[in-house]
Parts: C-alpha cells; sequence; structure tokens
C-alpha cells in the first residue's frame, strides 16, 4: 500500500490492521516559487542572487507610511537610510552599494511586472527647500504579496539599462478561487522621538557654562585680573543666561507630546475557475511631531484575472489609485524649523511668554532679527497634494502547447499640486506682504511590453524556457509655477487675490527607452542549470554615436543534493552552488545632457535673448556595470537553511564632468571617464528551532558586507568639496578634514596632528594647537563594515509573535550640527548647549575629550574627526504581538476570523553615540531633518 500527501514524499507499507506512518517533507513538492524578471521560477532552479520577503511576516501591521522602511534588516544587500523622520520623508535605498557619481543609484521598482516612478517626487519654488514625498507611499503594505530583490546581472538584467542598481519586484494579492471572502482591518496608535536627539543642558547648568566660557575669555583674550574676570563673566551669564525661579521647556512648546494616526482597510477577493478579483480601499492619517503637519490619504486598488474555458486565453487589469496630502515643516538650518531653533537659541533661560502673556520677542531675540518661534510656527504652509493612477492591462494567448504569447500595456500618471504659502503675519510672508507659489507637476508613463515565451520537456530531463520581446518605454513630466505676492488680507489664500505677480514659468522633458530583450533557461534532469540573457536598449538620453548599449548575463547552478553521491548524506535536504557574470547599464539623471541645448531668458534692454547652456557631447554613453556572483544555497537537517553570495561589481565608463577650455564658455562637460567598485559578502542563515510542536520557533540572521571604492578619476585628480573628498582608492563617500588629537590634560586646548610632509617624504606626526597649520586628510567615512537584522517568528494556538532587529557595524557619523552650533566650546553665548559640553576641562590633570569653553573661542568650527561618531547600533525596526480567536467561536458568530494586535516600530534603540539618531543620511552627515519616530499601533482585524 502506498500513503501519500500533498508536500510529503510518498511511503510504501505493508498493510496491517494498526499502521503507523511518519511522512518526511518532499522539498521538490515543497519548492518555493519566485517572482523573477519578466515572469516566476522555482528556487531550486534560481541560477541569480535574489532574495524574496514575504509580505505576510514583514509587512504585516507595521505602522509605516512605505513599505521600504520595513525592509532594513529583512533581507541581505539592501540599505534603506532616511533622509527625515516626517511621514512620507523620502528613502535612499541601496542594493550593494553605490555604483555611480552623476547617475542615479536607486534600485528599478518593478509592480506586478510593470516598471514605475520612484523614489522622491517633491518640488518646490522655494531654494534648498526640504519638502518631500515619497511616492511609493501610493502602495498599501497590506496589498503587497511578496517582495523579491534582483541583485546580480543574472537575476536583473533583463531588465537592461535600468538595472545596474538591482531590481525590486512587487507583486500585488490576487484573487482565489472559492467563496467570496471580505475582510476589515482597523488600527490606531501614537508616535514619539525614537531617541533622545540633541539632548541640552538645564537652566542653571547654561548659566554655569556661560560664565565660565566668559571668565575663560576675560583671562585667555582679554588679559583681565581675576576680579575682573570674574565681574566680566557674571555680567555675560547674567546677560545671555540669566537664572530664574522657572525655565522654558521649549521641547514641550515646539513639538507635540505624542503624535498620533490611524489606518482603515476594506479588501474583498475571490472568484470561480474562470475569473477571480481583489479589491481594496485604505484611508490612513498620520500625523507629524510638528503641529499641523503630517499626511493624509486614501488607496484603492483592483486586481482581475479572467480566462478562457479552454485555458488558451487569459486577460488581466491591475488598477490603482491613490489621492494623498503631505504638509511639511521646514528642515534645515531655517528659523522656522522648530527642531533648529530649539538647538539654536531656544534655551531654558529664554522665556516663552512676557508678563502679559504675549510672546517674549526681547534681547537676543531682537538682536538676532528672529522671531519667538512658538509666534510663527505653523502659520508658512509647504504642502504636496499627489494624486497616482497606475494602470495596466494584459493578455496572454497559448498558441500551441508550451508557446504563449502575452501583451501588457501600463499607464501611470502622477499629479504633484504642490503649494508653498507664506501668509502676511509670517516672518517669511511679511517682507511681501503674504507670498504663494503654485507648482504643479506631472509625471506620464506609458509602458508597453510584449513577450512570447516557450517552455518544454524532452525526454523527460531537458528543460528549456525561451523568452524573446521587446519593450518601449516613454516618460514625460511637464509642470506650471506661478508666484504671486501682496494681499490684501490672509482670507483667500489664491494667486488671484494677489496684486502682485512676480513670476510664470513651464516646462517639460520627454525621455524614450526602446528594447530588444531575450533569455533562454535550461536544466538537465533538475541537477544542472543554464541561463543566459541578452538585451539591446537604446535611450534618447544620449549621445547619438553611443545610444545603443548591449547588457547580457550567464550564469549557471549545479544542484549537488540530486546526486547519486549525495544520497547517504541524510542530513543534506538541497544543496546547490551558483555563479553569473554579465553586464548591466546606468543612464545619465538627465535627460538632455549630450545636446547642445540654448536656454532663453538672456534678455537685453527688453529685447528676448538666447545663449548656449550646454556643450555638445555625441560620444556620452552607457555606464556599464560588470557583475560576478558566486554562492550557494543549503537546507540541512530539515531546518536549517543557509544562503551564501560573494560579489563583485565594477562600473565602468563612470560619468564624470570633465574640466573644459574657458574658451567655450563653460567650465565642465559630462564623460564617461571613472571606474567605481564594490565588493562584498552575504550570508542568509535561517534556522526552525521548533517545527514539530504546538509551539513553533523560527529565527534568522542577514549579514552584508560592502566596500565601496573608486577606481578611476579624470586625470587620477581628486575632487574636493567641502569636507568631502574624491580620490581614487577611496570610499565614495569619504570625509577630507583634520585630523583631530585629543585635548591637552594640562591646559584643555585643542589638538591637532600636523599631518605635513617632511623633506625625506615621510609623514610629519607632531601635534599643533593652530588647526590652521594642521593639514587634511582623509580622515573616515561613513561605510559600514556589516550591516544585518535578526528576525523572529513564534506561534502558538493562535498566538503569533514577530519581532525584527537592525543592526550595524563599523561606520561612521559626521556630527556636523554639534560642530557648528551646540558643541562649540563657548564660542557664541546666546546657541543652546549639548550636555556633552558638561564633561569640559576644568583644571590641569582633568581627562576628557571636551576642551575648556571660551567665549568667542577662536578655534571653533574647525572641522576635524573630533565629530566623526561611531554609528554601530542595535535597533528593534519592527515587532507585532497578535491574537487569533478560536475558530469555534468565529463560526458560532458566522465569521470567518478575528485577530486583534498590536504592533511597533523603532520601538528601542541602542547605540554607541547617543547624542542623535544612528541611522542617518547615505553619505553619513547629520542635518537638521527632524529625528526619526518611534511608533505602535493597536488594531483588530475582522474576517467574513
Amino acid at each position: 500500500m502506498v500513503v501519500s500527501f500533498v508536500g510529503m514524499k510518498s511511503q510504501e507499507v505493508g498493510v496491517k490492521p494498526t499502521l503507523h506512518v511518519v511522512l518526511n517533507s518532499d522539498n521538490q513538492m515543497l519548492d518555493e516559487v519566485m517572482i523573477v524578471a519578466y515572469g516566476t521560477a522555482k528556487k531550486s532552479s534560481f541560477t541569480g542572487a535574489a532574495s524574496s520577503v514575504n509580505a505576510e511576516k514583514i509587512l504585516k501591521d507595521v505602522p509605516v507610511t512605505s513599505f521600504e522602511q520595513a525592509l532594513q534588516g529583512a533581507t541581505t544587500g539592501l540599505t534603506v537610510n532616511s533622509s527625515s523622520g516626517q511621514p512620507g520623508a523620502g528613502l535612499s535605498i541601496r542594493i550593494r552599494g553605490t555604483g555611480s557619481m552623476n547617475a542615479t543609484n536607486e534600485p528599478l521598482y518593478v509592480i506586478d511586472g510593470v516598471p514605475v516612478v520612484s523614489g522622491d517626487i517633491a518640488v518646490s519654488g522655494v531654494n534648498n527647500d526640504s519638502k518631500a514625498f515619497n511616492i511609493m507611499s501610493s502602495i498599501n503594505p497590506s496589498d503587497i504579496e511578496n517582495i523579491t530583490v534582483l541583485k546580480d546581472a543574472a537575476a536583473a538584467s533583463l531588465y537592461g539599462s535600468r538595472a545596474a542598481n538591482g531590481v525590486i519586484l512587487i507583486t500585488t494579492k490576487r484573487g482565489k478561487e472559492g467563496k467570496t471572502q471580505i475582510n476589515f482591518k482597523a488600527n490606531w496608535g501614537f508616535s514619539d522621538w525614537a531617541v533622545k536627539n540633541r539632548e541640552t543642558v538645564s537652566g542653571e547648568q547654561q548659566h554655569e557654562l556661560t560664565y565660565e566660557a566668559y571668565y575663560n575669555e576675560g583671562i585667555l583674550y582679554k588679559n583681565m585680573s581675576e576680579e575682573e574676570a570674574r565681574a566680566y563673566a557674571q555680567d555675560g551669564a547674567d546677560t545671555f543666561a540669566p537664572l530664574r525661579d522657572s525655565y522654558s521647556n521649549w521641547e514641550d512648546a515646539l513639538f507635540k507630546k505624542t503624535a498620533f494616526n490611524q489606518n482603515y482597510e476594506f479588501s474583498a477577493q475571490g472568484g470561480n475557475e474562470q475569473t477571480s478579483f481583489f479589491t481594496s480601499l485604505n484611508y490612513k492619517t498620520e500625523d507629524g511631531m510638528i503641529n499641523k503637519t503630517g499626511m493624509e490619504g486614501f488607496i484603492g486598488r483592483a486586481n482581475i484575472t479572467h480566462k478562457s474555458k479552454d485555458g488558451k486565453i487569459q486577460i488581466g487589469a491591475n488598477i490603482s489609485f491613490s489621492k494623498q496630502k503631505s504638509e511639511m515643516a521646514s528642515e534645515g538650518t531655517a528659523y522656522a524649523n522648530s527642531y533648529f531653533v530649539k538647538n539654536w537659541y531656544a534655551i531654558p533661560n529664554l522665556p516663552l511668554y512676557n508678563e502679559d502673556g504675549s510672546f517674549y520677542e526681547g534681547f537676543p531675540l531682537d538682536a538676532l532679527n528672529v522671531p519667538n518661534p512658538l509666534k510663527d510656527q505653523g502659520l508658512d504652509k509647504n504642502t504636496s497634494e499627489v494624486l497616482r493612477s497606475s494602470n495596466s492591462l494584459w493578455a496572454s494567448y497559448k498558441i500551441i502547447e508550451g508557446l504563449t504569447i502575452k501583451e501588457t500595456i501600463s499607464y501611470d500618471f502622477i499629479d504633484n499640486q504642490s503649494t508653498t504659502y507664506w501668509p502676511m503675519n509670517s516672518n517669511n510672508g511679511e517682507a511681501y506682504n503674504g507670498l504663494m507659489i503654485k507648482y504643479p507637476y506631472q509625471h506620464h508613463n506609458i509602458y508597453s511590453s510584449t513577450v512570447l515565451n516557450y517552455t518544454n520537456t524532452f525526454a523527460q530531463k531537458h528543460n528549456v524556457d525561451i523568452l524573446v520581446g521587446w519593450d518601449v518605454d516613454d516618460r514625460k513630466e511637464q509642470y506650471v509655477q506661478a508666484v504671486g505676492a501682496n494681499y490684501p488680507h490672509d482670507k483667500l489664500p489664491e494667486l488671484e487675490n494677489t496684486s502682485e505677480p512676480m513670476t510664470a514659468a513651464s516646462g517639460y522633458s520627454q525621455d524614450h527607452l526602446l528594447s530588444l530583450l531575450s533569455r533562454i533557461n535550461y536544466d538537465y534532469d533538475g541537477k544542472y542549470y543554464f541561463s543566459a540573457n541578452y538585451r539591446r536598449d537604446g535611450s534618447s538620453r544620449l549621445g547619438a554615436n553611443k545610444r545603443w548599449g548591449n547588457f547580457w548575463s550567464v550564469s549557471g547552478a549545479w544542484r549537488l543534493s540530486q546526486e547519486a553521491f549525495m544520497k547517504d548524506l541524510t542530513y543534506v535536504d538541497d544543496l546547490k552552488v551558483r555563479a553569473s557574470y554579465g553586464i548591466n547599464g546606468t543612464l545619465p539623471s538627465k535627460f538632455y545632457s549630450h545636446l547642445s541645448l540654448f536656454g532663453y531668458g538672456y534678455n537685453y534692454q527688453d529685447q528676448p535673448g538666447s545663449a548656449p547652456t550646454t556643450i555638445p557631447n555625441p560620444d556620452l554613453g552607457w555606464e556599464k556595470n560588470q557583475n560576478f556572483n558566486i554562492g550557494f544555497d543549503a537546507r540541512l537537517f530539515n531546518r536549517l537553511s543557509i544562503a551564501f553570495d560573494f560579489y563583485n561589481r565594477e562600473t565602468k565608463d563612470l560619468l564624470q564632468d570633465v574640466p573644459v577650455s574657458m574658451t567655450t564658455g563653460f567650465k565642465n562637460t559630462l564623460k564617461n571617464v571613472g571606474a567605481m567598485n564594490n565588493r562584498g559578502v552575504e550570508v542568509d542563515i535561517n534556522y526552525d528551532v521548533f517545527n514539530e510542536t504546538a509551539v513553533k520557533w523560527s529565527t534568522g540572521i542577514v549579514l552584508s558586507h560592502n566596500r565601496n571604492k573608486i577606481s578611476k578619476l579624470y586625470g587620477g585628480k581628486d575632487i574636493i568639496n567641502g569636507t568631502s573628498i574624491l580620490r581614487e582608492g577611496e570610499s565614495y563617500y569619504s570625509w577630507w578634514s583634520r585630523e583631530w588629537a585629543g585635548v591637552d590634560p594640562q591646559t584643555g586646548e585643542e589638538q591637532w596632528v600636523l599631518n605635513t610632509q617632511n623633506e625625506d617624504g615621510t609623514i610629519n606626526r607632531e601635534l599643533t594647537k593652530d588647526p590652521s597649520q594642521a593639514q587634511r586628510v582623509v580622515i573616515g567615512k561613513p561605510d559600514p563594515v556589516v550591516t544585518g537584522g535578526w528576525r523572529n517568528s513564534l506561534s502558538w494556538k493562535g498566538l503569533d509573535l514577530s519581532a525584527l532587529f537592525s543592526f550595524s557595524l563599523g561606520g561612521h557619523i559626521m556630527d556636523d550640527p554639534a560642530l557648528l552650533y551646540t558643541d562649540t566650546d563657548g564660542e557664541t553665548a546666546y546657541q543652546s548647549i549639548g550636555i556633552q559640553q558638561l564633561d569640559r576641562w576644568q583644571k590641569p590633570g582633568d581627562i576628557t575629550d571636551v576642551p575648556r569653553r571660551i567665549n568667542s573661542y577662536q578655534y571653533a568650527r574647525y572641522g576635524s574627526d573630533r565629530h566623526m561618531k561611531s554609528s554601530n547600533h542595535l535597533r528593534l525596526k519592527t515587532v507585532t504581538l497578535s491574537y487569533n480567536l478560536p475558530s469555534k467561536w468565529m463560526q458560532a458568530a458566522g465569521m470567518r476570523n478575528v485577530r486583534i494586535f498590536a504592533s511597533g516600530n523603532n520601538l528601542l534603540t541602542w547605540a554607541a553615540y547617543k547624542n542623535i539618531d544612528p541611522e542617518q543620511p547615505i553619505n553619513g552627515v547629520a542635518t537638521w531633518a527632524l529625528p526619526n519616530l518611534k511608533s505602535v499601533t493597536f488594531g483588530i482585524e475582522i474576517g467574513l
């Protein structure tokens, strides 16, 4: 008698009155199906490097604005850096490092087979505005079924020129055959700062430290006597940091104690043998930590699939729609940035209000010519109202058995109504008597894909999968901008009510990409696998001589576990080694860099004029990424899974601004001259601790190491921009500054390493107390040595707990705000003082890394590695606890299921440097952007 069960190995047993049969899992039958370029593949047969993320495990219930925020630490090779903690702020995504200087480093996003617009799409009529809007927030994380990250050439080269920085494939949910299932989910929560950011001293300490700075100035700089210095110090402290009966709490005054969020979702799915559907509708709001900031919007989706009775014809539609509004507070060193002014001049000794209840605007605010920050808060408006409609239709026809043709057409439309409004009574608007900037910006993306796919098996062992096709991708961006000023009042803030039209502008740009593509996959008897991809792309962004590029990859795999000599190794469930090599390309970020362009607006005596704005370069071509990858996948003891990859990614023909003769009228032009290398190792380990008991526990760790190095620059010359340097042999994000040597314990003076060159060519490592004498050197880089995550999933009788920890080791942060504002060692009397200054040197013999405080300190703000801090940290990135009520209760109530849950992100952080959040922008330089938030939500999900 043969005993069998789906997913288990069949077993032949003798017939007996009583049988006890234990079936083992069949790894072949349970083989995971992955979403890959232009289709699917079994994980066992896939020859490239890719990571698959189950959205049900990673994204479910997590309170994030966009799904990428939950990916940090969830998979190897991918890093997520946030530029701000405001809702909807932009993110920097990197897959296997930074590979370009003048082209994009962001991956390609493909949703349900269609490449889409991604990243920050915010625009503003104000120079250096911090406004941001991550367009991927237009996807409801609950609508996502699976995310696949394609990392090497074999995995991504079928997308050609857009795949050099990796590909993130997103598959949304589909309808399932059977009774219609209705789901409702609601959750509510709150947010606060993820860590205590830039703690400053108390009012008494502010007075004490100010007194000390003035005293040292009197003694050291002004040659005062002891008595004169004490009187001078007392006067300075009483003026700038007077002692009071009570002190102001600017943190509570400028920020909310708690920001709230809420989310409501409705979905329905079902179908029959021929037609299936999935629909969803989502409404969400998320407040920022500053009054009147946050996001609100609707997101809807409908995925429909239909096939003919004979199964030869299939058609489908994927329709999504979102309407969201974001309002952001100013960031950077703008006086309207509450986070900045709290760490600039809003000290505890400064009153919030006068005795009569009016806003305090006396000294030093009047001397600085800045308003009381409370008076101006919330007056200016900086909004983005974004509508996105992404629609695709597809149809496939089975010509003969194994041969199918598929056509996909999509239209992705984004309309961003950007508005900046400064009312008459705001500090910004006062100079204009009120000002408004309207800046509607539209993205149009039309995409068409036609592929012919043939699959067949010969002699039961030879499996062939051949694909050929072509893509057309047409993108257009257009805008109109209008500015008006001088309002009669603030009641009707529209442009037509201004009396002084200022400027108006409009424009558009277009980008065309035509591609021919092909792929062949072959495997023999489930043991030996071979794959080859070829794609030819033509882009309108490149010069006439280099417009077309050829991109390809070859890869292979050997599934050792299927060999006869491995059969006795019963603990080896699956073992596969794989290798790949290929070339992808990258396009310039600008659409028309290769053309000789003329610009208008160069007018003379009221007559219109034009002038050349770019130099033509018909040889402007592709950046080429040469990717090599070798790795293995293993499953051992039916509970341990290991994936390992080593990669080498060499970028050739790197786009770089090259100097040209000034006789041309220009300083530089864009050419293909540089090279850059990224090399690294990735490890993904998962272990099923308990998988055969009532308690289920699975744990795993991901580790990624990437080393970035510039291989070649034009003429081998350094490119120095402030404290950053591009140098051959160094990381792209390297810092160029002085080497700090600590504090002299006898005098409290700062010391620097000279790093000058001796006559014999050696480096002089003597110390100096004059930073202008110290030579700049490469002092470090932000790149971590290792990044990763630790994931856990536990379940027991309807109770589920999942947790993801992310971590980073070996990297650095450059704390410029500390250098320039909070830790200037007494240089400016009215500024906020960081608590680190409490450790300053006070007397001979003190061992500290904070020098003596001196008012008007002459060496303040001299950059060095003093403020280069460790970014090492461990963070509880996401955690969810849920409980499914017993099914018998639900059946009695006529419901399919009821689940209650609590979830959070960024709940706990352990960091080496505690002054700021350890997650900083990709270049490692801290800014005055609002810090990251931690969030907690509570919710309920009901299924009918």
